[in-house]
């Protein structure tokens, strides 16, 4: 079952650093929400602050109502709130389906993963038909299957996506769209972050333009992607 997730003015960064500065932000139940903005402009940072990895200063962070932001990640994790990160981050020598296998490592999947393993077979075909081979030998789409594979073995709730198209095949990256698509049929909640503008729009229900820890603007996917003067102030379209 998907759940909501809510930032009210949110201030965070590394240390002393501070990235975020207030940010306010709602990922509805069951909809796709984008973060769109430029390299620097702090979507990593919400999204790593989320998840745990970073503390909050400042605001708070609720899960289906509930504060979440003083907890630590693998209690966020248990609750459902799934980050797939930048970069994949795969485990190189582990073979695709260990790999997997350690997505399910919460009390909660953990007695689904022959049935998680099942969906995520049929959600990724070429990872099944590799189910033996190493992961570090996979290319980079198919190691960005491997991470998001990963990601919904822990049968999140909220699923963080960090720029999960970056440095990809342009065909390959329409296919990852392309299974958030999917995904989003499902009914799973999604935070998208992402520098393709357009894609995300396309496949998002509603979006935030963050510009240097702050939130520029926000509205309806479909209104932005339709809208010139957002485009060309906001959008670099």
């Amino acid at each position: 079952m998907s759940a909501s997730l809510q930032l009210t003015g949110v201030v965070g960064g590394y240390g002393a650093v501070r990235i975020l500065h207030g940010v306010d932000l709602t990922a509805e139940a069951g909809g796709v929400t984008a973060l769109i903005g430029s390299n620097g402009a702090g979507k990593s940072t919400t999204l790593r602050t989320v998840a745990g990895l970073l503390p909050v200063a400042e605001g708070s962070i609720t899960f289906d109502g509930d504060p979440i932001e003083t907890l630590p990640t693998d209690q966020r994790v248990d609750l459902g709130v799934v980050m797939v990160p930048e970069g994949r981050l795969i485990f190189a020598e582990m073979s695709v389906e260990e790999n997997l296998r350690l997505g399910a490592f919460t009390s909660r999947a953990r007695d689904n993963t022959a049935d998680n393993l099942a969906k995520i077979n049929d959600l990724f075909p070429r990872l099944h038909n590799r189910r033996n081979q190493a992961g570090g030998t996979l290319s980079g789409g198919e190691q960005q299957m491997l991470a998001l594979g990963r990601g919904l073995m822990a049968e999140p709730r909220v699923l963080l996506l960090d720029e999960p198209s970056l440095g990809l095949a342009p065909v390959m990256a329409q296919h990852i769209f392309e299974i958030i698509e999917e995904l989003r049929r499902t009914g799973l909640t999604i935070l998208l972050a992402e520098q393709d503008v357009h894609r995300t729009l396309e496949v998002s229900d509603h979006a935030y333009v963050l510009e240097s820890g702050e939130i520029a603007l926000n509205g309806p996917s479909a209104q932005m992607i339709n809208d010139p003067g957002i485009q060309e102030a906001y959008l670099g379209l």
